[in-house]
């Protein structure tokens, strides 16, 4: 039964990734936000950049080394990300967050082009199973992804995870 799961997990991911390889377009993406004085974000090489580069965006920390999280200043972030196409970040609330509240919590982040447009996406751990998914169906969290960067490629879907920011 378990080989069964990992095997259709497998395909169904591999087919979204293949599907998404055609695109010719590959918005920006910035990961995440700071906290306190640190803004920790994920390498390019671990799955969650991974996970970002098959789903078909341009991470702005693509480049980076390693296969955690890599703590920059938010100078840093906003000089490499300012321009992104979109903003996506996890957050743990029984209470919806919305821009008003990030603009609340750091008010240079209003400075972010995703920001402004209003191209924020986040997930509300307290209210989806993310953190139970991500290593049991990672094809999940990728097609929510893909929803986000490439929704012409996912009509009628349903996001589990990632909602535009209110």
């Amino acid at each position: 039964v378990a080989d069964s799961l990992f095997t259709e997990t497998c395909s169904h991911y591999k087919e979204l990734a293949s599907i998404v390889s055609q695109v010719k377009v590959r918005p920006s993406v910035i990961l995440e936000r700071k906290y306190g004085s640190t803004w920790f974000v994920p390498s390019g090489n671990s799955y969650i950049g991974i996970l970002h580069k098959d789903a078909g965006a341009d991470y702005v920390f693509r480049e980076s080394e390693g296969s955690g999280s890599i703590p920059y200043s938010f100078e840093t972030v906003l000089d490499k990300g300012e321009k992104a196409d979109f903003w996506l970040f996890k957050y743990d609330s029984p209470a919806p967050f919305s821009y008003r509240d990030l603009e609340k919590e750091y008010n240079p982040y209003n400075c972010f082009e995703a920001f402004r447009q209003k191209r924020i996406f986040a997930c509300n751990t307290v209210r989806t199973h993310y953190y139970d998914d991500i290593t049991l169906h990672p094809d999940w969290i990728l097609e929510d992804l893909i929803n986000i960067y490439h929704p012409e490629l996912t009509e009628g879907y349903q996001p589990r995870y990632y909602f535009p920011l209110q």
